[in-house]
C-alpha cells in the first residue's frame, strides 16, 4: 500500500488542483451574483439620484420662472400705467379751456366746428382714439372725428356711465365697447362748469391696441381683468370680454405652482401665472410664463448629469481617480452653468429695475414740469402787473409833480405869512400842504401795493376800496382828458373774498383795455347774485366793443388785437378770478352793454356769507 501511494505523486497533485479549481468554479456564481447585485444597486441608486436631482431642478426652475414672471408682470404693469398717466389729465385740462366752455355756452356752428379741428389736432398729437364734448343733455356737439364717417357729433350718450358719473361727481371712468366704432377702450371724462353750473362733459377715449401689439410680440400671454373678472385688455384676441373662469386655466395635478391652459393657436401647455394690481381700481394684470420647455430642459439636464455620475460609480477601481476628476469637472460645469443662469437672472432683474427707475424718473419729471408750469403762471401774473405798472409810471410821475410843486409854493407862502405874523393864514397853508402830502402818499401806496407779489390767502376785501385803488392807478396814467371812470353807485358795505392786489390787477387790466380801445366813459357797478353767495361786478365802457369774430378766442393765450400786445392780460385775469373761486366772462347783451361798448362780468364769493358759513 505504501508503495502504491508513494508511487503516484502526480495523481495526488492532480487531485489538489482539481479541488482548487472546483472551489474556484463554485465561487464564480457567487461573485457573479455579487457583481450583479452591486450593478443593480448602483443602477437603482443612480436612478434614485437622477429622480431626486430632477425634482430639485424642477423646483429651482419653478422658483426662477416664478421670479421672472413676477418681474415681467411688474414691467407690463408699468407700461400700462405709463399709458394711462399720459391721458388721465387730458379731460380735466380741456374742461378748464375757455374755448370748450364757449362752444357749449354759445351755440354757434362756427365755434363748434373750430373746436372740432382743435380736438382732431389734439387727438393726433396725443394718439388718443377720440376726444369729444357732450352738452348737459347728453348730445355730442364737437368731436375729433367729426370729419370721418364714424363722427360722434349729434350722437347722444346719456346712457353711458362715464357721462352720468362726470355730471354727478365731476369726473368718470369706464371701459366699454364703442357703440359707433365697435372698438373697445377706456373712456375718461370731466365735467365742464361755468358760473356755478355744469355745461357738459369732455371725454377722451384711450385705445390700448398699441399696448396689445407690444404684448403680442412676447411669448407669454398677457391680459387684464376688471373688477368682475372679465378680460378687457389682452394679447390673445379670442379671450377678449370673456370671464377669467371660462378661459380653461386649471391647476396642474403634477405641480400645484403651474396651471394648464389651451391658448388659441397653440398646443395645450403648462404656465406659471403672475398677477399684479394696477392703478385702475379693480383692474388686475395676469401674465402666463411658459413652463413646459424650461422645466423639462432643467429636469432632463439634471437627470442626465446624475445618470452619468451614477454610471461612473460602476467602473472599476482603477477608474476611481479618473471618476472623481470627471465628477469634479462636472460639478464645476454645473456650478458655472448655475452661476451663468443666476448672472443672467440678475442682469435681467437689473434691467427691469433700471426701466422702472426710468419710468419713475419720467413721472417725477412730469410732476416737476407741472410745478414749474404753476410757478410760471404766477410769474406771468407778476410780469403782467409790473408791465401795467410800467405803463402807469409816467402818468403817475406827472400826477405827483403837480402836488409837489404846489407843496413848494404853499411852503414858501406859509414862511412869508409866519414872518408877517399872519398865523391863521399860515396854518391854512400848512393844512393844504398836509392834504397834498396825503394825496401823494395814497398814489405811491397804491403803486407799492400793486407792484407787490402777493401770495396771501383770500380775505374780506371792501369792493369800493379795491375799485378806487385801481381807478387811481389808471387815471394817473390817462393820456387824454375827459375820461370818466364812474363807480359812484358802489355800496361801501359790499365785500368779496379775494386777494386785494390780484383783484386790483384784474380791474386795472380791464380799465386799461377799455382806455386803449378808445373809451371815454367807464361805469363800474356791483350787486349780489340771487344765490346770496356771490357778487357780480360789471365793467362797462362806451368804446367800439369786441368784434364778433374775436369773441370765441377772447380768452385764448397769445390772441390779441393790439399791435404790441401779448394776448395774456385777459387770460391771466380770468385765471386769477378762478383761483379766487370766481370767474371772468364777456357779458351778454342782456346784462346791459351801452352804446355798443364792451361789458365784462367778474363773479367773486361774497365775503360775509362765507365767513358765517365757516363759523
Amino acid at each position: 500500500m505504501a508503495i502504491v501511494t508513494c508511487g503516484n505523486p502526480h495523481k495526488a497533485l492532480l487531485r489538489g488542483e482539481d479541488l482548487r479549481h472546483g472551489r474556484a468554479i463554485m465561487a464564480q456564481p457567487f461573485k457573479s451574483i455579487l457583481a450583479r447585485s452591486a450593478l443593480v444597486l448602483a443602477v437603482a441608486l443612480g436612478l434614485a439620484a437622477s429622480w431626486a436631482a430632477g425634482r430639485l431642478a424642477a423646483r429651482q426652475a419653478d422658483a426662477t420662472l416664478t421670479q421672472e414672471a413676477g418681474v415681467s408682470a411688474s414691467l407690463y404693469e408699468a407700461v400700462l400705467r405709463s399709458a394711462l398717466e399720459r391721458y388721465r389729465a387730458l379731460p380735466m385740462v380741456l374742461a378748464s379751456d375757455g374755448a370748450v366752455a364757449a362752444a357749449l355756452a354759445l351755440p354757434e356752428d362756427a365755434a363748434r366746428r373750430a373746436l372740432d379741428a382743435r380736438l382732431a389736432m389734439l387727438a393726433a398729437r396725443t394718439s388718443a382714439a377720440a376726444i369729444y364734448v357732450i352738452d348737459a343733455d347728453g348730445r355730442t356737439i364737437a368731436a375729433s372725428n367729426a370729419a370721418t364717417p364714424l363722427s360722434f357729433v349729434g350722437r347722444e350718450f346719456t346712457f353711458r356711465e362715464y357721462f352720468a358719473e362726470a355730471m354727478a361727481r365731476g369726473s368718470g371712468e369706464q371701459f366699454a365697447l364703442g357703440t359707433t366704432t365697435n372698438q373697445p377702450g377706456l373712456f375718461l371724462s370731466a365735467r365742464i362748469d361755468a358760473a356755478g353750473r355744469p355745461l357738459g362733459v369732455v371725454v377722451a377715449k384711450i385705445d390700448f391696441s398699441a399696448v396689445e401689439r407690444q404684448w403680442r410680440e412676447a411669448a407669454a400671454p398677457v391680459f387684464v381683468t376688471d373688477e368682475n373678472g372679465s378680460v378687457i385688455i389682452t394679447s390673445i384676441e379670442p379671450w377678449r370680454f370673456r370671464p377669467e373662469a371660462t378661459l380653461g386655466l386649471t391647476v396642474s395635478p403634477d405641480n400645484q405652482a403651474h396651471i394648464k391652459a389651451k391658448v388659441p393657436g397653440r398646443e395645450p401647455a403648462e404656465f406659471v401665472r403672475a398677477r399684479t394690481t394696477t392703478t385702475m381700481d379693480g383692474w388686475t394684470l395676469h401674465l402666463l410664463q411658459p413652463a413646459d420647455s424650461t422645466v423639462d430642459a432643467a429636469v432632463t439636464a439634471a437627470s442626465t448629469l446624475t445618470l452619468m455620475a451614477a454610471a461612473t460609480l460602476i467602473l472599476a477601481g482603477w477608474m476611481l481617480l479618473r471618476r472623481r476628476t470627471r465628477a469634479a469637472r462636472m460639478a464645476a460645469a454645473r456650478a458655472a452653468a448655475q452661476a451663468k443662469l443666476e448672472a443672467s437672472v440678475a442682469s435681467r432683474t437689473l434691467e427691469l429695475r433700471q426701466a422702472n427707475a426710468l419710468l419713475t424718473a419720467e413721472i417725477d419729471e412730469r410732476r416737476r414740469a407741472e410745478a414749474a408750469l404753476l410757478l410760471l403762471h404766477l410769474e406771468l401774473e407778476q410780469a403782467n402787473r409790473l408791465t401795467t405798472l410800467g405803463q402807469i409810471a409816467a402818468g403817475v410821475t406827472h400826477e405827483i409833480n403837480q402836488p409837489v410843486a404846489a407843496i413848494a409854493s404853499w411852503a414858501h407862502n406859509a414862511k412869508m405869512l409866519l414872518a408877517r405874523g399872519r398865523q391863521a393864514e399860515a396854518e391854512e397853508a400848512l393844512c393844504t400842504i398836509h392834504d397834498l402830502t396825503e394825496r401823494i402818499g395814497r398814489i405811491t401806496g397804491e403803486l407799492r401795493d400793486f407792484a407787490r407779489k402777493s401770495d396771501q390767502p383770500p380775505l374780506a376785501v371792501p369792493l369800493a376800496s379795491a375799485i378806487e385803488g385801481a381807478r387811481m392807478l389808471v387815471l394817473a396814467h390817462k393820456t387824454r382828458s375827459g375820461v370818466i371812470i364812474d363807480s359812484s353807485g358802489m355800496s361801501a358795505d359790499l365785500s368779496v373774498l379775494a386777494d386785494r392786489t390780484r383783484l386790483e390787477q384784474v380791474l386795472v387790466n380791464l380799465l386799461q383795455n377799455a382806455l386803449e380801445a378808445g373809451a371815454m366813459r367807464i361805469d363800474i357797478t356791483a350787486r349780489r347774485l340771487a344765490d346770496g353767495r356771490s357778487v357780480a361786478i360789471l365793467v362797462r365802457d362806451d368804446g367800439p366793443g369786441v368784434a364778433a369774430a374775436a369773441v370765441a378766442r377772447l380768452f385764448t393765450p397769445f390772441h390779441t388785437s393790439k399791435p404790441r400786445g401779448l394776448g395774456l392780460g385777459l387770460v391771466i385775469s380770468r385765471d386769477i378770478c378762478r383761483a379766487m373761486g370766481g370767474d371772468l366772462v364777456l357779458a351778454t347783451d342782456g346784462e346791459g352793454r351801452q352804446n355798443g361798448g364792451a361789458c365784462f362780468r367778474i363773479v367773486l364769493p361774497f365775503a360775509l356769507l362765507l365767513r358765517v358759513a365757516a363759523e
